[in-house]
């Protein structure tokens, strides 16, 4: 009962919110008589990020928070504005941070490819990347991000190089070498759903890339409303075999 008493006096703060008209009478609610609570039917661990802003006014979100999308359908169900505006507020600002983070990745590598031009002798071109010597090789990682409902993170490429980069995976990756999709065959991973199976985000996944010498290369995106998409290839030079 302490927890329906909780949630009243919370509401109070909010009157023209949906909670509060579910509460007041204004808007039908489930009552369970044998256990005497509500039922509302959305997202339970949400719910109590919702409850947290109506108590303090304010976001309280651990750091590792990755479920804005989510917040906000939440935030927007309940009809509490200030929540919205801040929920989207945050989202703007981590996308300028990922758009402020790539474009400096993206500079260093033209850079880097710009004052190594004079030097390097003209060869042969490999998939449309200039081989410097037969002895070296390039690898390779495409990394897709879905943002919507909470952010997804895939990377496809080598196996070998992926656990090498994210030793975190790399039994699931062994466990499940001959079931799952993300399998193609015994050298290769396709979309492996890397926060499917560790706590890393799509920012903290290209920070380990930048740190393993590897360069952005190129990037696209689409998607039609509800599933976008984002996609970016990185690039390194191998060491000779």
């Amino acid at each position: 009962m302490s927890a329906e008493l909780t949630s009243f006096r919370t509401t109070f703060g909010f009157p023209e919110s949906r909670l509060a008209r579910l509460f007041n009478g204004s808007i039908p609610i489930v009552l369970d008589s044998l256990k005497q609570h509500y039922f509302i039917d959305r997202d339970g661990k949400m719910f109590r990020h919702i409850l947290n802003y109506m108590r303090h006014g304010r976001m309280l979100l651990p750091d590792d928070f990755t479920d804005h999308d989510l917040l906000l359908e939440e935030a927007r169900y309940f009809e509490i504005d200030g929540l919205v505006k801040q929920v989207e507020e945050m989202k703007r600002v981590r996308q300028e941070s990922r758009r402020s983070l790539l474009s400096s990745s993206s500079s260093q590598s033209s850079s880097q490819s710009s004052s190594q031009s004079s030097s390097i002798k003209h060869k042969s071109l490999v998939n449309g990347i200039k081989k410097e010597d037969d002895s070296h090789g390039y690898d390779v990682i495409a990394l897709n991000i879905c943002p919507d409902l909470g952010e997804r993170v895939m990377l496809s490429g080598e196996r070998c190089v992926i656990e090498e980069l994210f030793p975190e995976v790399a039994q699931a990756m062994m466990d499940a070498r001959s079931s799952l999709a993300w399998n193609h065959d015994h050298r290769f991973i396709i979309r492996f759903p890397l926060n499917g199976y560790c706590k890393l985000t799509s920012m903290q996944a290209i920070q380990r890339l930048l740190n393993a010498s590897f360069n952005l290369v190129t990037s696209n995106g689409g998607g039609v409303e509800g599933q976008q998409f984002s996609e970016y290839l990185f690039c390194r030079r191998a060491l000779p075999l």
